[in-house]
């Protein structure tokens, strides 16, 4: 401990940014002559009157330095500069964030402070909640989320739910997208990339007065990454089973199937104090390497996803604001998985005396269909109050009506017996795959921010939800913050927050492999967190940040007995981590500016072991630099150190490792023609990600690729 608390300080000293001004630092002066303001000045004045406020963390405006909570924004500057496509890749960026790829469907996941975030971390589009409640997640439908519509990002790197309630465990993400006024007119934007990907989008937006419209049209397709796999887990089925006379049908060495196709529509409208939001998206892919970490060439993972809603704003002597909202989602998915290859044999302990009896072979593999939709209906009315300058009272009421509907599954395998069948059957009526269920949750919630004098704040708050299918879970927070110099602020701060189950892990059913759990309690986090921002200069600007994140009832799958092959989610263990994050910016001036973030985390189970593929530390560092008008350049690595395995893994911890990144812009051709090109991983590092015991040689990554876009502004 002693050697965190040095090295914490010593990054503070040597670590520098800027800190942003405010247009209120700038008095309107009346009765003064027009004065010419040349591009370069009015790009000075841009840079300094940047945007400091934030609503993620309190749901009105705040300035960064009294924001109850450790928050990050990335403007849309920042973004287009950095020349990532997606917004998982852009989230690398993020101190705390590490980005994982899923080897059973495939998925893009985030992994924050320390912990798995694929089901921990809430996303929102313009305030609208989009985590699937099949699986808890965002990062199927939202992985690859285009950045060309994003106005910024805000991101609180803590838990959330004392405001926002399910899924705010470890982080809480809004994506802002742009408004009519930002975009004036259409964008037209095309690229092409590694492994035939193409990209195309059309953004546009305009205002008529008081009407504003403003949207995105997104295509994307790729054959994806086309890395080897040496060996599967079925190749270690042909290891068993070739004594018997059987076989080997292993695709391995053979490559992961990561192709996908994606197309996606995005509305935002208002007319004076009423806004509609819409969002469409159909996206098809491949499941890398499958559910059963065995390679198969016969998958298609669909999903659809649509959501609208209806909203109003209103303030009322200044002093009163309500802003109630309806909305509806829905979530269609369609998983054709082919889980083992053609001409697969599987063998069976059929009297369950521990030894394999009975073997099966299924000539056109094992595949399983299944199909489920969920519909969500809600309603929220949250007020503001100022009860007195300085102190604002926020409460707010929400109702969500989860519906699991129209569950289908077909199979080529009788899902009781494993015997194997000529064609795909219905067992629809018979054996369901997810049971048909309702959720409803009653919310109620409430927040005092109170600048109690001009250099300390107070935010104290809680939040209720009332399940009908688990239970309730309360989340109460408080958060001060105190300027205690004029270019330094301290933010002590405590928060709770819970994980709901989702229903794969409550309603599974039927399945040979996992099984769901009705008595699950959520997940649980206690997090206390101090932060300290100091201000050198108008340049430079550097913080620290130290987080303790106590869990529990962790959500874990295991074996129902020690000879059971079937997996049951249970509560299962308790975790803590705790760690620090440094981050320092240098804006030398408009356009050029160094970054620095690192972050040291420190994960254990309740029994003291080290929590497996988490790397302690990792970080980024990165300059972008113009050059000229014309020209702006951007290098940026991300590093991880070693990460773990689990206890009973005898392979070697995995190695660090280092990736860099390379983008130029040509800028203004033509008045608004702006040409980029990105190189990815430029030194080409072999590098993975955690993968199965049964991968020996864990799931292979990228190693250099590269991206070239076009885009012109009507």
């Amino acid at each position: 401990m002693k050697r965190l608390i040095i090295t914490a300080f010593f990054a503070i000293y040597t670590s520098f940014t800027m800190m942003p001004v405010l247009a209120e630092d700038f008095p309107y002066q009346e009765n003064t002559e027009p004065v010419e303001i040349t591009n370069a000045i009015h790009e000075e004045i841009r840079w300094l009157l940047a945007e400091t406020e934030v609503a993620i963390s309190t749901r009105h405006g705040v300035r960064i330095s009294k924001a109850p909570g450790i928050v990050t924004v990335l403007n849309g500057e920042e973004i287009s500069h950095s020349g990532y496509r997606t917004f998982s890749e852009l989230l690398r960026t993020v101190p705390g964030y590490e980005i994982l790829k899923s080897g059973n469907f495939g998925g893009i996941f985030p992994a924050v402070r320390g912990l798995d975030g694929a089901n921990r971390v809430r996303v929102m589009i313009d305030g609208h909640f989009v985590n699937n409640p099949l699986d808890g997640s965002a990062f199927g439908n939202f992985d690859d989320f285009p950045l060309k519509n994003i106005k910024k990002i805000e991101i609180i790197r803590g838990p959330g739910s004392a405001l926002y309630g399910e899924n705010a465990f470890l982080s809480v993400i809004n994506i802002i997208t742009k408004n009519g006024a930002d975009i004036d007119g259409i964008l037209v934007d095309s690229g092409f990339g590694s492994y035939d990907t193409l990209e195309e989008n059309i953004v546009f937006g305009k205002r008529y007065g008081n009407i504003e419209v403003s949207g995105m049209m997104h295509y994307r397709d790729t054959n994806g990454y086309d890395g080897i796999v040496e060996s599967d887990s079925q190749s270690v089925l042909d290891k068993s089973l070739s004594p018997y006379g059987f076989p080997a049908v292993s695709q391995a060495p053979g490559e992961v199937e990561d192709w996908r196709r994606e197309y996606s529509l995005h509305l935002k409208m208002a007319y004076k104090d009423v806004y509609l939001l819409g969002w469409y998206n159909n996206k098809n892919r491949g499941p890398f390497i499958g559910p059963q970490h065995a390679l198969a060439d016969e998958s298609d993972i669909e999903s659809n996803y649509v959501f609208a809603e209806v909203g109003y704003k209103k303030t009322f002597e200044d002093i009163f604001t309500v802003k109630p909202r309806v909305y509806y989602d829905q979530f269609d998915d369609d998983s054709y998985v082919e889980s083992f290859p053609e001409g697969a044999t599987l063998s069976f302990d059929t009297n369950n005396d521990g030894v394999y009896d009975t073997f099966k072979t299924y000539p056109d593999g094992f595949v399983g269909d299944g199909k489920v939709i969920q519909r969500i209906i809600g309603a929220e009315m949250p007020f503001d109050y100022e009860l007195f300058d300085g102190n604002i009272i926020t409460v707010g009421f929400e109702y969500r009506r989860i519906q699991q509907t129209d569950v289908r599954y077909s199979a080529n395998f009788d899902p009781l017996t494993m015997d194997p069948l000529e064609s795909m059957k219905d067992f629809t009526d018979t054996y369901p795959f997810l049971k048909e269920t309702t959720r409803n949750i009653w919310s109620v919630y409430i927040q005092d921010t109170w600048d109690i004098t001009e250099d300390i704040s107070l935010t104290l708050g809680a939040r209720h939800d009332e399940y009908n299918d688990f239970g309730n879970a309360t989340s109460p927070r408080s958060g001060l913050t105190w300027k205690f110099m004029e270019n330094a602020t301290l933010k002590f701060l405590y928060g709770e927050a819970f994980r709901a189950p989702s229903f794969l892990e409550m309603f599974t059913v039927n399945q040979p492999a996992r099984l769901g759990n009705e008595d699950l309690d959520p997940e649980i986090i206690r997090t206390m967190e101090m932060g300290l921002m100091y201000t050198f200069n108008k340049h430079v600007t550097s913080s620290i940040n130290y987080f303790n994140n106590n869990i529990k009832n962790l959500i874990m799958l295991r074996a129902l007995d020690s000879a059971s092959e079937t997996w049951q989610y249970d509560n299962f263990g308790d975790a803590r981590v705790q760690g620090f994050e440094v981050e320092t910016k240098i804006n030398v001036s408009p356009g050029n500016y160094v970054f620095f973030n690192y972050t040291f985390q420190d994960p254990e189970d309740d029994h003291g072991n080290e929590l497996p593929f988490v790397a302690k530390h990792k970080g980024n560092i990165g300059i972008n630099a113009q050059p000229c008008r014309y020209i702006n350049t951007n290098a940026s690595a991300f590093f991880s150190g070693k990460r773990y395995r689990e206890e009973d893994d005898g392979r070697d911890d995995m190695p660090s490792y280092a990736l860099v990144n390379l983008s130029v812009t040509g800028k203004n051709f033509f008045g608004t023609m702006n040409v980029q090109g990105t190189i990815f991983n430029v030194f080409d590092k072999d590098y993975k990600d955690p993968g199965p015991v049964s991968i020996a040689e864990d799931l292979p990554r990228p190693g250099r690729t590269y991206f070239v876009g076009l885009s012109y502004q009507f």
